[in-house]
């Protein structure tokens, strides 16, 4: 059986690395491709056995009539590889990519299956919605996120399943605790790093003297935090995009997820496996991820001061911060590849697909 995704890029990112890992398990029982949209070499590692092809149509804007073009461009394109290849199943990840799928297969009789990996309540304007509500209910199944998304896509969409993003990394790794805080993810506003900032300087000074304070991840603001961080006068290393960022959760007693807006962040996830006590605003993801004061603590979106309380808290108990680590690995089965694609297979199967 022959199995498509359909990505735009293979890049850093957490869609990117989940999409990573999920067709590589399927490439252990499936034929597997993936096709994206540019030339880039992904940024993690694929199973040996799945092949790549680069439907190249450039990612980046092209103005109005430009953009509409590509648009076209793509979805026939996309539509001339899938009946040229006779797949028997297209799993697609990400809005953008999704509705282009959809448009692309429309009276091709194979199971389309669509994946979210945001918020529904970052919804990019109302002709995104739209779009969502008039394409969507064509797939043959929908993955969200969280169960927020669930209730929110079940409208209008008939197989809609909550399946967790696995964690990506060392089942058993080696630890090597120091006072050291992390934030991981994409430097855009979305993100917050801001507030992780702005929750810093606030905190008392003989607290942050004896702490470290890093931020691992690129983006387009990176150049105006790290600017935001001279003018407050704290210290804190920028890493950039981290290929072996196991390394820096085995140092990291805290994990710091300060969003506006988040689906499900991976940072959540894998903080569990490396026991790194984790701090989130209250966004669909993080209340999804965390109950408050038991495995993680939690904060109104967009609150440095809060923020910064609950994170000298942490910073000055160990002892809470063994305990939070210990309560968060009640859920760690939750998260295992096995189990997750045990679930895209059951989705997969009530779509139509065997």
């Amino acid at each position: 059986m022959k199995i498509l995704f359909v990505i735009s890029t293979l890049g850093f990112g957490g869609a990117e690395r989940v999409c990573s890992l999920l067709s590589s398990r399927f490439a252990k029982d499936f034929e597997v491709c993936i096709a994206k949209f540019d030339k880039s070499e992904p940024f993690y590692e694929l199973n040996s056995d799945i092949r790549l092809v680069n439907l190249d149509f450039g990612v980046g804007e092209k103005g109005f009539l430009g953009n509409i073009k590509k648009r076209f461009g793509k979805i026939f394109l996309l539509r001339k590889f899938i009946k040229d290849e006779k797949f028997d199943c297209v799993i697609s990840f990400m809005d953008s990519t999704n509705i282009l799928v959809l448009m692309a297969t429309r009276s091709l009789k194979i199971p389309i299956f669509v994946s979210e990996h945001t918020s529904f309540e970052l919804v990019k304007d109302k002709i995104w919605d739209k779009l969502k509500r008039i394409f969507y209910p064509r797939a043959n199944g929908l993955s969200v996120l969280t169960h927020d998304d669930y209730r929110y896509y079940k409208k209008f969409v008939k197989n809609v399943n909550v399946i967790y993003n696995p964690f990506f990394g060392e089942q058993k790794a080696v630890l090597q605790k120091q006072n050291l805080v992390l934030f991981a993810g994409r430097l855009i506003k979305l993100k917050g790093c801001d507030l992780f900032l702005k929750a810093i300087f606030k905190l008392d000074k003989k607290l942050i003297d004896s702490w470290e304070f890093a931020v691992a991840g690129s983006g387009e603001s990176e150049r105006e935090l790290k600017n935001l961080a001279k003018e407050l006068g704290i210290k804190v290393k920028f890493l950039g995009n981290v290929k072996n960022i196991d390394e820096i959760y085995k140092k990291s007693k805290i994990l710091v997820s300060s969003s506006y807006v988040e689906g499900l962040g991976n940072t959540l996830i894998e903080a569990i496996y490396y026991e790194c006590a984790r701090i989130s605003s209250k966004t669909s993801g993080g209340c999804e991820l965390i109950r408050d004061e038991f495995d993680g603590l939690l904060f109104e979106v967009g609150n440095s001061n809060q923020l910064s309380q609950k994170l000298g808290t942490l910073m000055q108990s160990d002892e809470k911060i063994t305990q939070i680590t210990k309560n968060a690995k009640l859920k760690i089965a939750e998260f295992d590849i096995e189990t997750i694609y045990q679930k895209w297979l059951n989705m997969l199967k009530n779509g139509g697909f065997e």
